[in-house]
């Protein structure tokens, strides 16, 4: 079983660290590890074949030495460019063609997941390593089934991560159990913080985390506090503050509360209360840039957003 103590340490990165990541860039401010949720950099335009590249140098550029992998990022572009081809967005009228052709994707997508060499990612992790990045957490991996799951804990360990968010519902987080306490990874369960939602399989208000996280020690949360702003939460604050050692991960996003996100300190997020709550409390939850508002230019946002960080717990 996964105590919270081993939360801790596995937050802290008490694991040993590969040889090639001895240059590892320090983003440790005032205590707190702060990193880059790499899922920023996906649907903005961007082709899919240059976004390890870009990451990387965005990294390097704001000075942040680790990263949650999104799984679109590190799976070939010639699925996903399929995957997201046509029209988009709220309302958007889909070609019966687009949808064909996004479905036919999904499943090539799948295939290839069932025979992928592992030599794949660790190429990336390489990359990252070099670079002085460390692969902390992945997401964004769909499914929780055994198969899907053994694919989504053999790509996180290739990468060298030690955390895996994964975004289920209620039933998912109790199948998926067994396998979560045998995988040697803590599981940072996302969920989707809305506290409007009627879905009865949904980890969506305060009450619904705290019923997953009953069910396995292995399990903590991986929290965005601006997805929460944004969808209702009365205090971010006073949901962060009441679960400090069972969180491994905040993403840091703000949104107003119509749920727009927009550049930090624009919205309703409280990011710097909770930043100087987790300096203050809890150093050893990593907080993670995740800033997904409309933009031209993300490694500028990037920067933007962890200049903010730094003056908040100055």
């Amino acid at each position: 079983m996964f105590s919270r103590r081993d939360l801790g340490k596995a937050a802290l990165g008490s694991l040993p660290v590969a040889a090639g990541a001895a240059g590892k860039i320090n983003s440790v401010v005032r205590g707190v590890q702060f990193g880059l949720q790499s899922y920023i950099f996906t649907g903005i335009g961007l082709p899919h074949e240059t976004l390890v590249d870009t990451i990387i140098q965005s990294m390097v550029d704001a000075g942040l030495g680790e990263c949650d992998l999104y799984a679109p990022v590190v799976e070939p572009a010639e699925f996903w460019d399929r995957i997201h081809s046509g029209p988009s967005g709220a309302g958007a009228m889909v070609p019966p063609e687009v949808v064909a052709t996004r479905a036919r994707a999904s499943e090539d997508l799948a295939a290839w997941r069932k025979t992928a060499s592992m030599e794949h990612f660790r190429a990336i992790r390489k990359k990252f390593e070099d670079a002085g990045i460390q692969i902390h957490g992945t997401s964004g991996f769909s499914g929780s089934t055994e198969e899907e799951l053994r694919y989504t804990f053999d790509v996180a360990s290739s990468l060298g991560a030690r955390l895996v968010t994964l975004q289920v519902g209620m039933s998912a987080a109790k199948r998926m159990v067994p396998m979560a306490e045998k995988s040697g990874f803590v599981i940072g369960i996302q969920g989707h913080p809305d506290m409007h939602s009627t879905d009865p399989d949904s980890i969506s208000r305060p009450e619904e985390y705290d019923r997953a996280l009953t069910l396995s020690d292995r399990y903590g949360l991986s929290f965005d506090i601006g997805d929460a702003a944004g969808s209702g939460y009365d205090s971010v604050v006073r949901f962060v503050e009441s679960r400090l050692d069972r969180i491994a991960l905040i993403y840091l996003k703000d949104r107003r509360r119509d749920h727009l996100s927009v550049p930090w300190g624009q919205g309703d997020t409280p990011i710097g209360e909770v930043l100087r709550l987790v300096r203050d409390r809890k150093p050893s939850i990593r907080c993670y840039i995740d800033c997904d508002h409309k933009t031209s230019d993300r490694p500028a946002d990037v920067k933007r957003s962890f200049e903010f960080a730094k003056a908040a717990l100055a």
